[in-house]
């Protein structure tokens, strides 16, 4: 009897610590599993939190881009307004509106997909050949006013919109790649280099004409 009681007490006493032990086990598993959700929780959080920095920043250099390309053509306008109607141009007034447009073009740089980098990349080029033209042109030549006037009103017009639907299509806004865009592209480019031949040619023409 006395071995008896002694095993009773004995497996009462294994049974009640192994159940006290089984049950710190999934109290301890339990408490990691749920230390790891919370840690998988807040890695998820601060990844949303990063996705949403830099959407917001993209939108934010966008709108920068868009507003300054848009401020640089209605500066260059101004400027070569001011000039050929006879009245004293601001330089001051073209110069801050460049320098606006290549800070905004030197953020995108290091935020936009690489379509829209070359949509942004040409209106630059763009614009800035209209600045130097609008700086250096001989208000007395007609010719050459004309065809500043065009360059102006329409590639770098039409450059600016171009540049807009492409930046709406980076954000997803517009649906899907424009192939239209592409064209688009190819038209700026060739506009440019046109308008860049034709004003060489002229100086040289006047530097020949000058030379008698």
């Amino acid at each position: 009897m006395d071995w008896t009681n002694v095993a009773v007490a004995s497996i009462t006493v294994v049974g009640t610590l192994g159940g006290g032990i089984v049950t710190q086990v999934f109290a301890i598993r339990s408490k990691r599993i749920d230390t790891k959700a919370q840690r998988d929780n807040r890695a998820e959080e601060l990844r949303e939190l990063t996705r949403k920095e830099a959407t917001d920043e993209k939108r934010t250099v966008y709108a920068s881009l868009n507003t300054t390309a848009h401020s640089c053509r209605t500066a260059i306008r101004h400027h070569l307004d001011d000039k050929c109607g006879g009245h004293t141009p601001d330089l001051a007034k073209l110069e801050a509106a460049r320098e606006a447009l290549r800070d905004s073009y030197s953020r995108a740089q290091m935020v936009v997909s690489d379509r829209a980098l070359d949509f942004a990349s040409e209106v630059n080029r763009s614009l800035d050949v209209g600045y130097r033209a609008a700086i250096d042109i001989d208000a007395n030549d007609a010719v050459a006013v004309a065809a500043l006037y065009g360059f102006v009103d329409d590639s770098l017009g039409f450059g600016v919109r171009v540049l807009r639907r492409a930046i709406r299509e980076d954000l997803g806004i517009e649906p899907g790649a424009d192939a239209d865009l592409d064209g688009h592209l190819v038209v700026l480019r060739s506009n440019r280099h046109e308008f860049v031949r034709k004003d060489t040619s002229d100086t040289a023409t006047h530097q020949l004409d000058a030379l008698g």
